[in-house]
């Protein structure tokens, strides 16, 4: 296990040595279970990017979602997601100052089955959006089709609880339809996690992302906030 886990994270961090790009992303996620059944999902992100001329910040995300819990290992979620896109090049012009504000809205839904192998939680992620995306002279519509592959390694503890620092090890591949290119994003996260006590975790790391026009070296910070208000 401890050979498989080494060979993976090596393997995954030599590849993040070329980009293009640098980013920063913050993140919050929270999660409240409201009865068996039933949870609030949501995740809240701001994300800078560097192309050479320095940080300015590109995009902000609010998902919001219902979650369903269908058994121990299994949920879905369903709900809306609001995406401002700021400091976009115009087509039009060659000025990299002339530069505006574009919205995109969304519907999502997400799948996701979780198991474990030994000590680590593996997590398998289907993530399908829809997406309306404004341009600058019209809105485009398209669907997005993601799936995520990651786990969660408890280093200093069997099992995550307070006080447990851990390894967060990810891939994920996004396809998309109505473009000229059916890939859209493929990305490598590896993260250090803490978890502080029962209800807030905290990880950062290093992602690497490629597409069909650039790398990107992101480096990323979230806030995890589960809570449950089941009696």
């Amino acid at each position: 296990m401890k050979k498989i886990i080494i060979t993976m994270l090596l393997s995954l961090a030599a590849i993040s040595i070329y980009a293009q790009d640098t980013g920063q992303w913050g993140a919050a996620y929270l999660k409240v279970r409201l009865s068996d059944k039933l949870g609030y999902y949501g995740e809240h992100h701001l994300r800078y990017t560097d192309k050479g001329y320095g940080y300015d910040l590109h995009k902000s995300y609010n998902r919001m979602g219902l979650n369903y819990f269908v058994n121990d290992n299994f949920d879905i979620v369903v709900g809306p997601a609001i995406i401002g896109k700021f400091n976009q090049e115009i087509e039009s012009t060659d000025d990299p100052y002339d530069q505006t504000t574009l919205m995109e809205y969304r519907i999502w839904h997400q799948y996701l089955y979780h198991h474990y192998w030994g000590r680590v939680k593996f997590y398998h992620q289907v993530r399908i959006e829809h997406r309306w995306e404004e341009k600058v002279e019209y809105t485009k519509y398209s669907n997005r089709y993601r799936y995520k592959l990651y786990a969660y390694i408890p280093l200093n503890n069997d099992h995550i609880e307070p006080g447990t620092f851990y390894l967060v090890p990810s891939v994920e591949l996004f396809m998309h339809d109505n473009h000229d290119e059916s890939l859209e994003d493929f990305r490598v996260y590896n993260a250090l996690g803490y978890k502080f006590d029962e209800d807030i975790s905290f990880t950062a790391g290093h992602m690497w992302t490629y597409n069909h026009t650039a790398t990107t070296n992101v480096f990323r910070f979230t806030v995890y906030i589960d809570l449950d208000l089941r009696d």
